[in-house]
């Protein structure tokens, strides 16, 4: 009997290596997944690399930009970043910074034209570092906090400026004010995402250097980094190459831009947005351009909260990942660094849908290319 025993379990040990050395050699058609999970989830377009080191080791772009016109993707499709556009807003604070300009343990109040408190608690500054890290108490604001008219879409580049905007939401006696844009807890006491505090940040970006926040980030970041065809305005752009955004297969979204654009109306594409990869894994530097210190980035990846994994505006994910997603009004997207093995990805596509984040299908296809490099 225990010499049958000793064979069998010889038996069962050789079929799960077999089995075990099948799966490890098979490849995935990761292109052919990707193509039909787009249809399973009527995504009209997507485009995708993998950055490794200095360089695009994978590139993948699917289906129609445009589909009235049948204009396919390519890595030149500038698509709308959405809430990626946040991680530029923490890379110029950082850039402040180094240069002197800025403290982010600094109540905000010493950087804008106006005091801004929230009015429950009116003697606890909100410092920069509370902007960043979602933490000042300033609503999203949702659907919930009644301030309906906060995403508006405004066709093209016909939105407010945020310094128009923001004293009129943020300050009692604004004329979109509302008491429900401050939550009732202390500054730096809870943790909550806002565009209105993250667009803020651009504000003081604005007050400390003199100058629009979009054009300090191409001063500043996207022409050191040769992000020629990456702007907040559709004005700095090559109409041609936008991509269409959809509510779904059939129906179209003009395009547009929000009132809070800092915070979510960077427009890329995937040859751009490469670059901007490539310097962040590599100490903030691009094809001999800095944008920021070693130090700076070691400093903004700074983990704040452990349960959420936030930062400074970036979010860190399980393993060695930090990163960013967006998605909103016919856009999705989803960048990640994985710097301890100097790797990044990120995904585009023109219609809102899951399956592109943390635990979708398609983000599981990019995450398993991601790992053959």
């Amino acid at each position: 009997m225990k010499q049958t025993n000793y064979i069998l379990v010889i038996i069962i040990l050789f079929l799960i290596t077999a089995c075990k050395k099948d799966i490890d050699t098979q490849v995935l058609d990761v292109a052919a997944e990707i193509e039909k999970e787009m249809a399973a989830n009527g995504i009209p377009s997507l485009a995708a690399c993998i950055v490794k080191d200095k360089e695009v080791v994978w590139e993948g772009t699917y289906g129609f930009a445009n589909l009235n016109d049948q204009i396919p993707a390519t890595n030149q499709t500038v698509y709308t970043v959405m809430s990626i556009s946040k991680t530029f807003i923490a890379v110029s604070v950082m850039q402040l910074v180094e240069d002197g300009k800025i403290d982010l343990s600094q109540d905000i109040n010493k950087y804008l034209p106006f005091e801004v408190r929230n009015p429950s608690h009116p003697t606890v500054p909100i410092t920069v570092e509370m902007l960043l890290t979602h933490t000042s108490s300033i609503a999203w604001p949702q659907e919930e906090d009644g301030i309906n008219d906060f995403s508006y879409l405004y066709p093209m580049d016909e939105m407010p400026l945020i310094s128009e905007w923001i004293p009129e939401y943020l300050l009692p006696g604004g004329s979109k004010y509302k008491q429900s844009i401050w939550k009732t807890y202390k500054p730096g006491e809870m943790e909550l995402y806002s565009n209105i505090a993250t667009s803020l940040l651009a504000l003081i970006i604005e007050n400390v250097t003199g100058t629009d926040y979009r054009d300090y980030c191409k001063e500043n970041i996207l022409e050191p980094l040769e992000m020629h065809n990456t702007a907040f305005r559709y004005i700095n752009l090559d109409t041609g190459m936008l991509a269409t955004p959809y509510w779904n297969m059939r129906y179209p979204i003009h395009l547009f831009n929000y009132r809070h654009y800092p915070a979510g109306n960077l427009k890329s594409n995937l040859d751009d947005f490469s670059h901007f990869m490539i310097a962040m894994l590599n100490e903030g530097v691009y094809n001999g351009n800095r944008i920021l210190e070693k130090a700076s980035i070691d400093r903004m990846f700074e983990m704040n909260n452990p349960s959420s994994g936030v930062s400074l505006i970036w979010r860190h994910c399980p393993g060695d990942c930090i990163g960013h997603s967006g998605g909103g009004e016919g856009f999705s997207a989803r960048f990640e660094l994985y710097p301890e093995r100097k790797k990044a990805m990120i995904v585009f596509t023109n219609r809102y849908n899951d399956a592109v984040y943390a635990q979708g299908s398609i983000y599981e296809l990019l995450r398993y290319q991601a790992n053959q490099y």
